[in-house]
């Protein structure tokens, strides 16, 4: 499926009630959130933050990292949310906990949410 067809899908309801859940990293499978995020504009009612590696031939579990992990192009994903007006929630999901210490991934998950979202920026010293 396309992002345009996805689109076409949901118009064809001819609802407001009807839009889509999106996640970023299921998409990175086979294309780019970017990309998607552009066409289906206000069609999307929720965002779904997931990382994924494109690098390798590996498309299990693995292959969804923790965000900021992977090669899913944030700047580019957040700039496409910006231009759509994107103003509802934005969920996150990871399926590897570390294993020793697990909830540092609960403080990297909102360190980099923080940078996603611009609240943090990296200044060197």
């Amino acid at each position: 499926m396309t992002p345009q067809e996805m689109a076409d899908f949901v118009d064809g309801f001819g609802s407001d009630h009807v839009k889509v859940h999106f996640d970023t990293g299921n998409i990175m499978m086979y294309q780019y959130p970017e990309h998607w995020i552009r066409i289906l504009g206000s069609r999307i009612q929720n965002v779904h933050l997931k990382e994924f590696t494109k690098k390798g031939t590996d498309t299990s579990l693995e292959s969804f990292r923790p965000l900021l992990d992977g090669t899913t192009n944030w700047p580019a994903v957040m700039q496409a949310f910006t231009e759509v007006d994107y103003r509802g929630y934005l969920t996150f999901e990871y399926f590897h906990p570390y294993e020793h210490y697990p909830e540092a991934l609960v403080f990297q998950t909102s360190d980099s949410l923080d940078r996603l979202l611009g609240r943090k920026t990296y200044v060197p010293s």
